[in-house]
């Protein structure tokens, strides 16, 4: 059985009827996880995307497993202990000239728009959330379309949207907006479980790009932070040049396998994806050191860039030959 920590552990219940595994975090803040009612518990079990800085302690119903943890890949994080306000953030993170073109965009946002920032954390009606879902599946599949690579968050949107629908009026998950009017053009959203803001997805309407909305978004989820007593805000996967410029650390994300000792064929398995796992974390790790990732975002840019010239090209030549 394979189960996503945050999604189908520590936030399960919000979408599944009966988990097969279930989480807690005690006072020590240690993640408690235990086999939901009327479980099997010979069954192996496989956990992924476990944030190895979050402690994970299994309960009696588990204790006979055994345990093998393997990286699966990089997560980035911001930490705002050690930081009073927003303000002192935002100045440690950003030098004078970084911070100045922050709030210059902002303001020219303000100035040219409609723009206000909504955040909605609480009740919600369900005509708003199905229309913010509906505007964050465009905004996403409208960028990866132009960058044409896949986004495996996209697939999951209806599993977010379900889960907001409960968790919101809990408390437990929080959507930032831009909206122009009525409209939105930028979407943050984001799960809540203990002191962590899980923020999961962040998009915005490619119209506005000039006016930084992602950045915009940031500023108000990390403010957001220190009024409600958030210290850490988790921003998953991926390695992006936005992310690069609000988190202070990362970590690495880890897969647990649970297995029968006593069953060679389930440590075997297990072994196997612990080999698997680890090889190809450190081969990726090493090939960013050979700087091979840079050769790959050079050739990405050269490729749009001629993509473009292509395009105007091309629409040129039409327009020509419609006037002739």
């Amino acid at each position: 059985m394979r189960a996503r920590f945050l999604l189908d552990i520590l936030l399960g219940p919000s979408h599944i009827i009966k988990p097969v595994l279930t989480g807690k975090v005690d006072d020590e803040g240690r993640y408690q996880v235990s086999l939901g009612e009327n479980q099997d518990k010979d069954k192996t079990y496989t956990i992924i995307d476990v944030p190895d800085h979050q402690p994970v302690k299994f309960m009696e119903s588990l204790a006979s497993h055994s345990r093998l943890v393997s990286p699966l890949y990089q997560g980035y994080l911001i930490e705002l202990n050690g930081h009073d306000s927003f303000e002192d953030y935002f100045r440690a993170r950003f030098n004078a000239k970084g911070a100045r073109n922050l709030r210059r965009q902002g303001k020219k946002l303000i100035k040219e728009t409609f723009a206000r920032k909504v955040t909605y954390y609480g009740n919600t009606e369900r005509e708003t959330l199905d229309m913010l879902f509906e505007k964050l599946g465009q905004f996403l599949e409208k960028r990866f379309e132009q960058k044409e690579v896949s986004n495996y968050e996209i697939p999951l949107l209806p599993l977010y949207k379900k889960m907001f629908q409960k968790l919101l009026p809990e408390k437990k998950a929080v959507i930032f907006s831009l909206l122009d009017g009525n409209d939105p053009i930028a979407l943050g959203i984001g799960f809540i479980y203990g002191d962590t803001l899980y923020l999961f997805n962040i998009a915005y309407d490619m119209d506005y790009s000039q006016y930084g909305p992602g950045n915009q978004i940031m500023i108000e989820a990390v403010a957001w932070c220190f009024d409600n007593g958030i210290t850490r805000v988790d921003m998953g996967r991926g390695d992006f040049l936005h992310k690069r410029k609000w988190v202070n650390t990362s970590y690495t994300y880890t897969q647990i396998d649970l297995y029968d000792p006593k069953n060679i064929g389930t440590r075997l398995r297990a072994l196997l994806s612990w080999t698997l796992n680890t090889s190809r974390f450190y081969g990726i790790r090493f090939l960013k050191k050979l700087q091979v990732h840079q050769l790959a975002k050079r050739w990405f840019i050269w490729k749009y860039r001629v993509k473009g010239l292509l395009s105007a090209k091309k629409n040129h030549s039409q327009k020509n030959i419609s006037e002739s």
